[in-house]
């Protein structure tokens, strides 16, 4: 195992293939330009389902789908708890969880309770290696680092405790600040106008001082939120023109400060990777207000989890929602699923066939293009009519329509994508057992909404579409795309890998999760 080699992960919300492309073309990335010139590759990078950021950034991080590391969205319901978990940002539903609740389900519960899957920090600290998380989500590790509240999210929500785990270096916005003492940070953002900390610049910062002071860990991962932000309000193009082009702007002084492009693929390994896309919209989408077309149920109030007479429960995820039921009648399902199939704004409706079996086939139901029923290829699968495999290696059994996700079938073999990448796959990865909920998927000129839910009017996502799905990853020479089951065709989930084979790392067994917080 290397003990020199450093790797640095740069995840850029919703970077995108296509709009990175465009600005190379018109040298408005020179730093990027140059990695790719060292032999760099540039590729499409497919998201899970739903393409959103909580659980896409957490597949980057676990190399899992949330079928296996128990993030199902933005949003979702927690039945072993009855309430939901929400990581959004619309006010409405935090007033319903109560914004102390709210707070804890960020600091603490979604890391220690909530996530399931070992984290890449913890798969490399099995193997000695020391890491660093700066201002990313996902963060849990074995080293205790202090924390404080700003005094005013106490004043509104209250404290979180004061120590929280994570890798060796943690950085969290104005939360926690773990970094070596002798390294010394300018230029942060912080307090309510900065995010409290979450922010890229000071992402930026924190790693211009590590670097400066050669203080960087074997491996270190990055996040870097504003471009999405900026896509939802005014697309990705103009999201690019500011943060795409700052993040290039950086790397060239990141590199000059490592010592220049020499090191880059020798010393250091680079893999920049986007969690999600976006479909962009020239004025702004059609609203589909899901409660509303749902009228004639009897909905809870999401964050609340189900009362006595609720029938149904509304997990909003931009352009998918997960809708659950309070009991597992097939004769509700239907009602739900015929409902939902008359609107022309919704394009997929996604379920078990055995509604409260984890093992079931899964449906998908379309308005126009018929219904698909499948399951893995194995002995289980024998009453249905048809197999095939995908290039990802995975053997798949249906019947019905493959038109419902625009698939074909080449010589009664291999499964052909559509505009829908992958989607037997990621479809499959978001059914994580705990509950079965009905997934809906908009069509591209729609985004959901539940009453007090805002909308985006610049570029939104989350369905299986190739837009909301389609990610860019961005990789120095020494980055090994060869070991991936697809090269040409890498998939959030392959990243973490890519990282730990630059480290001369693997995936290790189990990891167990370290203690929670000390309180």
């Amino acid at each position: 195992m290397s003990q020199t080699k450093r790797c640095v992960l740069f995840v850029i919300d919703a970077l995108s293939e296509p709009v990175v492309r465009r600005f190379l073309d018109k040298a408005r990335l020179p730093a990027l330009a140059t990695l790719l010139e060292q032999g760099g590759s540039l590729l499409p990078c497919l998201s899970i389902f739903p393409s959103i950021t909580p659980a896409a950034t957490c597949s980057i991080a676990t190399g899992e789908y949330p079928r296996r590391h128990g993030i199902e969205g933005a949003c979702w319901l927690d039945p072993k708890n009855n309430d939901a978990a929400y990581f959004g940002d619309d006010l409405r539903l935090a007033l319903q969880e109560g914004l102390h609740e709210y707070l804890k389900d960020f600091g603490d519960r979604l890391n220690f309770e909530r996530l399931h899957a070992p984290l890449v920090y913890e798969h490399l600290f099995e193997q000695g290696i020391e890491s660093a998380c700066l201002n990313y989500m996902w963060f849990r590790g074995p080293h205790e680092h202090a924390r404080s509240t700003p005094l005013t999210l106490r004043m509104a929500a209250g404290s979180l405790s004061e120590t929280v785990r994570g890798p060796k270096f943690l950085k969290l916005g104005d939360f926690v600040h773990g970094l070596p003492d002798d390294v010394e940070v300018s230029g942060m953002k912080s307090g309510l106008l900065g995010r409290y900390g979450f922010h890229d610049e000071t992402t930026i910062a924190c790693l211009m001082a590590l670097a400066e002071a050669d203080a960087l860990p074997q491996f270190t991962l990055a996040y870097f939120p504003i471009n999405d932000d900026r896509g939802h309000e005014a697309g990705l193009e103009e999201a690019a023109a500011t943060c795409v082009e700052r993040f290039d702007e950086f790397l060239a002084d990141f590199v000059e400060t490592i010592g220049g492009w020499s090191k880059v693929g020798t010393e250091y390994s680079f893999v920049i990777v986007g969690d999600h896309g976006q479909v962009q919209w020239e004025d702004s989408p059609d609203v589909l207000k899901l409660d509303d077309l749902l009228s004639e149920f009897s909905i809870a109030e999401t964050a609340a989890g189900f009362g006595d007479d609720d029938e149904l429960l509304i997990c909003p995820n931009m352009r998918a929602a997960a809708i659950y039921s309070a009991t597992d009648s097939e004769v509700l399902r239907d009602r739900v699923v015929q409902q939902l199939l008359s609107h022309d704004g919704v394009d997929q409706v996604i379920y078990q066939e055995a509604p409260g079996n984890a093992a079931s086939p899964l449906v998908v139901r379309t308005r126009d293009r018929g219904q698909l029923t499948f399951c893995r290829a194995d002995e289980k699968s024998t009453s249905f009519t048809q197999t095939g495999g995908d290039r990802y290696g995975n053997q798949w059994s249906f019947r019905g329509d493959l038109s419902a996700l625009d698939l074909r079938l080449d010589n009664g073999e291999l499964l052909h994508d559509g505009c829908y990448p992958n989607a037997l796959e990621r479809i499959e990865g978001a059914f994580t057992g705990a509950a079965s909920p009905i997934w809906v998927t908009a069509d591209r000129r729609f985004e959901f909404a539940i009453d007090g839910t805002s909308t985006h009017d610049g570029g939104s996502h989350g369905s299986l579409l190739t837009e909301d799905s389609t990610a860019a990853v961005i990789t120095s020479d020494d980055v090994s795309l060869e070991r991936l089951p697809v090269p040409d065709a890498p998939r959030i989930v392959d990243v973490m890998d890519l990282c730990l084979s630059t480290l001369g790392a693997t995936r290790g067994g189990e990891v167990r999760a370290p203690g929670l917080v000390r309180r």
